[in-house]
């Protein structure tokens, strides 16, 4: 029973987190995306010259959702999108100078909620929150 409370507590904050950054998002940013766009950006950015396949695999989601999101950030001109020259049947993917800036923004936007959602939590359980969650983590195999 213990693990289903721990789960659905987890997921209920996931939801609740995912509300309020897509509010804050909104309201702050000068482009706007959505989380998932966000995510895939901070991914692209990590590893430059990604391709398609492996952010398909990596996110869990299915090759069309994810290309639509790229298109989407291509057409934004956060994102390009180059033909592999080892394989030209595939794409590699950058972020641009823009995607950059906006992911900077999307950052500072996160960095000061985060802030706010942590003020008056004393620092030693805020560390201990983030061990813990690592360490289940870490058991989940992510």
């Amino acid at each position: 029973m213990a693990k289903e409370l721990l789960v659905t507590q987890i997921g209920k904050l996931r939801n609740r987190l995912h509300r309020i950054l897509k509010l804050r998002y909104a309201a702050e940013a000068d482009v706007k995306l959505t989380v998932e766009e966000f995510i895939l950006l901070n991914m692209i950015e990590a590893h430059t010259d990604q391709i398609l396949q492996n952010i398909a695999i990596a996110t869990g989601k299915n090759k069309s959702v994810v290309m639509r999101m790229i298109d989407s950030l291509e057409h934004k001109g956060l994102a390009r999108r180059t033909v592999n020259p080892d394989d030209r049947r595939e794409n590699l993917l950058s972020i641009t100078d823009e995607g950059s800036s906006v992911l900077s923004q999307y950052r500072q936007i996160e960095s000061r909620l985060s802030a706010e959602l942590l003020d008056g939590i004393p620092p030693e359980k805020v560390a201990c929150f983030f061990e813990v969650a690592e360490e289940i983590s870490r058991k989940a195999g992510i």
